[in-house]
């Protein structure tokens, strides 16, 4: 029996709505179901797992008409599907009263429920969240039935306010896999039989690196789990160590090299070590250069701090470095450092020599 594993589709949300990408974002969100059910019909996939925040919100009628006709595109596939923190099933509310397709199995109970597969040899328990917040740990009353069948558990949480648990108790539970679902990134325990896949789309500026979802088979007493990319878009933070010989001309072109032009690739920009201080970075023409949500400025100015300490003591710099430079013992030194750096950009910026040429 194949598998693929799936959660926190989010369908309905917008990403990046205030940005020029953002359309785009939307798009690929979704897509994001359509695509895994093209897929589940092109390889053939027996199961398809979605456990919790299949949607962003509570749907509508009018929202769940359109999931109900992509799930009645699957040709062999059968799905089980949770509701989780975002979706969560309110009394009267569209989704809890919502008759899915026939090879739909929604699992609408605040308690653990299960559905039997005797065709695979299979039971899939799992429940539904009717608040926001769960923040009570199961896991205890979860141990896996021993019937002589195989189990899989589906769980939506893992952090203090939704379904706290212990990764580690996820282990002694005896179940032969357990998807979960609720935390955006993809991880998996130490013993390979309890994976958290991501959502198959980046949802979030900090939800950096690969999105996708995990393909597993159960076989004969045999398991294997592997996850697999599938997003269409990855938020990337590209980090840019400055020196004082880069200029804002040759950072431009770096960037131009390093970006993907296709609109695939969200960026992050974060300059750290040391800049000509008479160079600008002006960063508002960096978010214009593409993708780009935000610049990170890290960078330090690389001002000649040991020649203006050597100057003559009644000389300005040198008794700005005098009054603000940090003893290396200092617990305080990283923030004094940053101090001493705002006092010099500002007093550069401000002092000028009689020609009018700014002091340097």
């Amino acid at each position: 029996m194949r598998f693929i594993h799936t959660a926190d589709l989010h369908l309905g949300a917008a990403p990046d709505r205030d940005r020029p990408w953002g359309p785009a974002r939307a798009d690929a969100v979704r897509q994001s179901l359509p695509r895994l059910i093209d897929l589940c019909n092109q390889e053939a996939v027996d199961l398809l797992l979605i456990v919790g925040d299949l949607f962003h919100r509570p749907p509508t009628e009018a929202e769940l008409k359109e999931t109900d006709y992509l799930f009645s595109q699957l040709s062999i596939t059968k799905v089980v599907l949770t509701a989780g923190n975002h979706d969560f099933l309110r009394p009267g509310c569209a989704m809890a009263e919502h008759a899915f397709p026939a090879n739909v199995s929604f699992i609408a109970s605040p308690d653990p429920e299960t559905v039997h597969f005797p065709q695979w040899n299979l039971d899939v328990t799992g429940f539904s969240y009717y608040a926001e917040q769960l923040r009570r740990d199961l896991t205890a009353e979860l141990s896996c039935p021993q019937d002589g069948k195989r189990h899989i558990l589906m769980l939506h949480g893992g952090d203090k306010d939704h379904l706290p648990f212990k990764p580690s108790a996820l282990q002694e539970l005896g179940w032969d896999y357990i998807a979960l679902g609720h935390i955006h990134r993809p991880s998996i325990s130490a013993d390979g039989r309890a994976a958290m896949p991501g959502s198959p789309e980046p949802l979030d500026r900090n939800e950096t690196g690969p999105h996708g979802f995990y393909d597993g088979s159960l076989t004969n007493g045999a398991f294997s789990l592997s996850w697999r990319n599938f997003s269409d878009f990855e938020y990337t933070d590209l980090k840019i160590n400055l020196t004082p010989e880069v200029s804002f001309a040759s950072l431009e072109a770096l960037l131009r090299r390093r970006m993907k032009n296709d609109g695939s690739e969200v960026y992050r920009l974060i300059l750290s070590g040391r800049r000509d201080p008479a160079t600008d970075f002006d960063g508002e023409a960096l978010l214009r250069l593409g993708c780009i949500s935000e610049v990170v400025d890290n960078s330090q100015p690389d001002f000649p701090w040991e020649e203006w300490a050597a100057r003559p003591s009644h000389d300005i710099l040198a008794r700005l470095t005098a009054a603000l430079t940090p003893a290396e013992d200092d617990p305080e030194a990283e923030r004094k450092k940053k101090a001493l750096v705002y006092a010099a950009e500002a007093l550069l910026s401000t002092v000028k020599r009689p020609g009018g040429e700014v002091l340097r």
